[in-house]
């Protein structure tokens, strides 16, 4: 059974801004990269040092830093001293459980997401936190591991004279959180595939190894609505923040993100919905069915009463029976037997119970 609370990461005792990382431990090095950007031009930068992070950062340029790794925290406690990242936020980005949600503290927006990456050739779901930092020129990405699904945003920023190099690391933040959710629709759509195929099964026959195949969509749906639902959350503290990083001209995007992550969110209950209604009709036919079966194996019974009844008077041990004399008398009962038990079953169907 899930946990709904999850206390194996939690180290109790722990000063608040404690920075103590929760997720799997890794022995790969710490990795960042940043991509720095201006109206005119652009200039890609792997591998950088974390102490020498400041030195990317320059007036009248966006520099987007994107961390791969959270199980070194000295990377992370040199990357907030140099930012000035609250060390509540910082226990945040190394707490990999974190539910999804909007933070502003000293200047800064933060948020913290799931990013969803479905693979059908391996028919899996693979769940990545993302928490992201937005300065006044400066975005940091936080990721677990390798490959994300910004790809696109690297390509948009690449070419001159898109949108989004002429606006500032708040429509950069929108981009990042619109790319996650629409990654989070296409997980929703691979689950609903495999829904709407269950469904049209059991409309045809349903057997017992559908219902554990239900109850596995039940639990990735369940997976889906932690990571997508709270979204909706998300985009509104964003649309209504009076932070001075928030542009007026980036605010109608993020409503449209706000409307989209509600119909993902509404396309999910969508399909629980539809599911329960599948276990609904599945537990329905199996007492239907059970019931046809007691109701055949109860009337067979009810026509043998009368039967084992006439056979156990002719099966008594007294001498003197009028009828064991007769030469016809084996016959005669063995039509009494059929008799009684065709009446009974005309009647029976008469009635409607056969």
């Amino acid at each position: 059974m899930a946990k709904l609370i999850n206390t194996e990461n939690k180290t109790f005792g722990t000063a608040p801004g404690a920075l103590i990382f929760t997720g799997e431990k890794r022995a790969e090095t710490v990795r960042i990269d940043a991509l720095r950007y201006n109206t005119d031009s652009w200039e890609y930068f792997d591998q950088i040092r974390p102490e020498l992070a400041q030195a990317y950062i320059s007036t009248g340029n966006i520099t987007w830093f994107n961390v791969i790794g959270l199980h070194d925290t000295q990377v992370i406690s040199t990357l907030g001293e140099i930012f000035g990242i609250h060390p509540l936020i910082q226990e945040d980005v190394l707490n990999t459980g974190q539910r999804a949600k909007y933070e502003e503290i000293e200047g800064q927006m933060s948020f913290f997401v799931k990013m969803l990456m479905a693979d059908r050739k391996k028919n899996t779901i693979e769940s990545e936190q993302v928490s992201i930092v937005v300065g006044a020129n400066f975005l940091i990405c936080f990721q677990e591991m390798e490959g994300d699904v910004f790809s696109n945003i690297r390509e948009r920023i690449e070419k001159a004279s898109t949108k989004i190099r002429t606006r500032s690391t708040d429509y950069l933040a929108f981009a990042l959180l619109d790319a996650i959710l629409d990654h989070q629709i296409v997980a929703i759509e691979f689950v609903g595939d495999r829904v709407e195929d269950l469904v049209n099964e059991m409309t045809l026959r349903q057997n017992n190894s559908q219902l554990i195949r239900l109850n596995k969509l039940k639990r990735d749906l369940n997976m889906l609505r932690r990571a997508v639902r709270p979204m909706i959350e998300v985009a509104t503290q964003f649309e209504k923040s009076e932070s001075s990083l928030l542009s007026k001209k980036t605010i109608p995007f993020i409503r449209d993100l706000e409307d989209h992550s509600l119909h993902a969110s509404e396309a999910i209950e969508n399909y629980k919905e539809l599911l329960n209604d599948e276990l609904s009709n599945f537990h329905t036919n199996s007492g239907s069915r059970l019931n046809e079966i007691i109701r055949v194996l109860t009337i067979f019974s009810v026509v043998f009463i009368p039967l084992t009844f006439l056979a156990g008077i002719y099966g008594t041990n007294f001498k003197y029976l009028p009828e064991l004399d007769y030469k016809y008398s084996y016959y005669i009962f063995w039509c009494v037997l059929i008799f009684v038990a065709a009446g009974m079953l005309y009647f029976f169907k008469r009635k409607g119970w056969l």
